[in-house]
């Protein structure tokens, strides 16, 4: 076993898979958030302990979990360290589910983890941990089988390939940056020269000359000072290219599965998390290539003009280094901070502003306002410490810069009085000095931009260590244009441990069949629809959904999904005009004809006809169009992508029963179809070739609606409600 390491919660509801991620990485197993979070089913409610405990059996460890009082904590009992407790812990007033890793206990002191980056490791009382403690507590230690791995990560050091790919841009920003800098070098020698020699000795014509071109040095070193400005616009450009849109591209390949558990909020802040690791890539750039050349051709030029002088110079650096060193935690703490507290704001103003329906409706507009108020005054107090921090520290730098300084001239001139050096010399080493100092210091600097960079990039990674649903799919079956017959065999399926949602449920569906699923609500029938499509993935041996005899896992998702199309009940339309959201994942150019029998199936084609600009409308999600319309237009949409199995769920929930019956009886003429209807409302059971009704996740009833009313129980329990 290693030494026991730290590591923060990313997000937060990460507390329990950071707490085990501390534990594993103790036994030098190196493990991502974001797998221990779909290894114990973790959720938007957070981590279970038993989703804990399932989670480390997973990752080869034996798992002991106990209920038990403080007595665990006397002398006599040998507690295997470190192990997880679930508490109760105070905030603002409220008691929060909280994990914390228990890693030594003293006689007084009980030595904890919080996985709250804002509290890290700390030492409790037995008096303040009884008072938070529940009493659970996970014991771990590594079975026969357990073998240490390190996931490997996509870091701060990984962009180096990033900054690789840029390499002939940056030369070109090096050469323009020296081209300021030499130049700068020049004026200072112009200003030795015109006190020691141009002056005394009255050569004003030569002052003159040397004057012009000065004057022609410093246009082209503007011009040069305008390329490199232009240069690192485009490559801070390129590199949110690289950066921000590589995001954005691995968020379009994720599972689904890992967007039902996350806060959008928590996503999107991640895009400030981009541009922090942006400013640092840009800053170490121009540090480690234009201000290291420059601060060694800057020592060489101010060692020929005094090594005394110099020496003064030089002891600044240490000191320098000490500053920064020093608040080197705080720093790191304070951006963990404030980027935790930038999400939280940034998912609750998100969460506030989807909701203003609901709360308009209930006119709960003060407590809405007070969520964000809340969150918004604890961003902007971890963002005050971080400034008044940075505040104090540059005006730490800013002192010792001029105290340096007068020492420099104190020592200068007394080198002066004793005939050492000119007074053009001084003056000029003065002038040069900042050429030194300034681009040192931002070398120093770094430290503050490196380490938010560092904090962001690991928040970036647990999302990078989400795998792609994609990948390893080159190679799998094309699903064929021919007759489709899906089967659901033997299938069990859990959001959380010890929650089935089916037990061992078989079903089969022929080609062109037109099913209703029905049921109360929470029997499963969203949930089997979405295991279809995949959005969910089966465990090994927990049964197998085909189609035409193939396990849909041996076809590519891409695929399947062009040829089963999922309808949600909420129906989502996109910013643009009707046109455009209809033929949204049309992967084929469509006849107008095509358009106009989708839109005239969905019963939707008058409804644009009567907009003024018909199909070229603009319209958004946010209530240009009534619910019945937008539920309408997305399943014309679904009628477009031309699939061959059409899954409705409670896709004619928001119409008028008269509405509803056409719908739906143009969508049961459609011969050419596999049609899924998810239904609550028993207008589709009743005209469907057959119903299916789960309850508990099982089917209670089988068949026609006439054949199975007043015959089988569940089902005349459920019409009669």
């Amino acid at each position: 076993m290693q030494h026991f390491r730290y590591r923060a919660q990313v997000d937060e509801r990460d507390c329990g898979t950071a707490c085990l991620a501390m534990v594993a990485k103790t036994y030098g197993h190196d493990v991502s958030i974001a797998k221990i979070r779909r290894l114990a089913k973790t959720n938007l409610e957070g981590s279970t302990a038993l989703g804990l405990k399932k989670a480390a059996e997973r990752m080869n460890f034996d798992v002991k979990a106990i209920r038990a009082d403080m007595t665990l904590f006397e002398k006599d009992n040998q507690i295997p360290f470190p192990f997880i407790v679930h508490v109760q812990k105070p905030d603002h007033g409220q008691l929060l589910e909280h994990y914390y890793v228990v890693y030594g206990v003293t006689k007084n002191k009980i030595k904890i983890a919080d996985p709250d980056p804002d509290v890290k490791k700390r030492t409790m009382t037995h008096a303040e941990f009884e008072e938070q403690w529940t009493g659970v507590a996970l014991f771990f230690a590594p079975n026969p089988e357990f073998k240490p791995e390190k996931e490997s990560r996509r870091g701060f050091s990984g962009l180096s390939s990033v900054i690789i790919k840029q390499k002939g841009l940056v030369a070109n920003i090096v050469v323009a940056s020296l081209f300021v800098t030499l130049i700068s070098i020049v004026g200072s020698y112009f200003l030795q020269l015109l006190v020691d020699e141009y002056v005394p000795n009255n050569m004003m014509s030569t002052l003159a000359i040397v004057s012009l071109g000065l004057i022609s040095a410093y246009l082209f070193q503007q011009v040069m000072a305008y390329v490199q400005q232009y240069l690192l616009i485009i490559l801070g450009q390129r590199l949110s290219i690289d950066i921000i849109l590589s995001y954005v591209r691995h968020l379009f390949k994720l599972p689904m599965s890992f967007f039902y558990t996350r806060r959008v909020g928590e996503l999107t802040s991640r895009f400030n998390d981009a541009n922090s690791v942006i400013e640092a890539v840009a800053s170490s750039i121009l540090s480690l290539f234009i201000d290291m050349v420059i601060v060694i051709i800057m020592a060489v030029v101010l060692l020929s003009y005094n090594a005394q002088l110099f020496l003064i110079t030089a002891l600044s650096i240490p000191v320098y280094t000490f500053v920064i060193l020093v608040f080197v935690k705080a720093f790191s703490r304070l951006n963990h901070e404030t980027m935790r507290a930038g999400a939280n704001l940034e998912a609750a103003v998100i969460e506030r502003l989807t909701g203003m329906e609901t709360i308009k409706a209930l006119g709960a507009e003060q407590s809405g306002y007070d969520e964000i108020d809340q969150n918004y005054v604890r961003f902007l107090k971890r963002s005050f410490s971080k400034a008044r921090l940075t505040a104090i520290q540059e005006s730490l730098k800013g002192t010792l810069k001029l105290v340096f300084q007068v020492f420099v001239l104190w020592y200068g001139a007394n080198l002066v009085v004793q005939n050492r050096l000119t007074i053009g010399e001084l003056m000029a080493y003065n002038a040069l000095l900042g050429y030194f100092t300034e681009p040192l210091q931002t070398i120093i600097n770094l430290q503050s931009k490196i380490q938010s960079a560092i904090v962001a990039a690991h928040r970036l990674q647990e999302i990078y260590a989400v795998s792609s649903e994609f990948d390893g799919e080159e190679n799998l079956l094309p699903i064929e244009k021919q007759d489709l017959t899906i089967r659901f065999e033997n299938i069990s399926f859990e959001y959380q441990y010890n929650q089935p949602i089916f037990d061992r449920l078989d079903l089969t569906i022929q080609n062109n069949e037109k099913i209703a699923l029905v049921g109360v609500f929470g029997s499963g029938k969203s949930t089997l629809a979405k295991l279809l499509v995949r959005f969910f993935d089966l465990e090994v041996n927990h049964g197998k959904i085909s189609i035409n005899h193939h396990d849909i896992c041996q076809f590519k998702k891409e695929t399947l999904r062009s040829s089963i199309t999922y309808v949600p009940q909420e129906a989502h339309l996109f910013t643009g005009t009707i046109i455009e959201n209809l033929l949204l994942g049309v992967k084929e150019p469509v006849q107008p004809e095509a358009i106009y029998r989708a839109v005239e199936i969905a019963g939707i084609k008058e409804d644009i006809e009567k907009m003024a600009q018909g199909f070229h409308t603009e319209i958004n999600d946010a209530g240009t169009l009534s619910g019945g319309q937008r539920q309408r237009l997305s399943l014309a949409r679904a009628l477009l992508t031309d699939s061959q199995v059409l899954i409705l769920d409670e896709s004619t929930s928001n119409l008028d029963l008269l509405t509803e019956k056409k719908v739906i009886d143009n969508l049961l003429a459609l011969e050419d179809k596999t049609i899924i209807f998810v239904a609550h409302r028993l207008a589709v059971a009743e005209r469907a070739d057959r119903l299916v009704m789960l309850d508990h996740g099982r089917i209670v009833a089988d068949g026609k609606h006439a054949a199975l009313l007043g015959t089988n129980e569940a089902y005349t329990n459920l019409v009669q409600q």
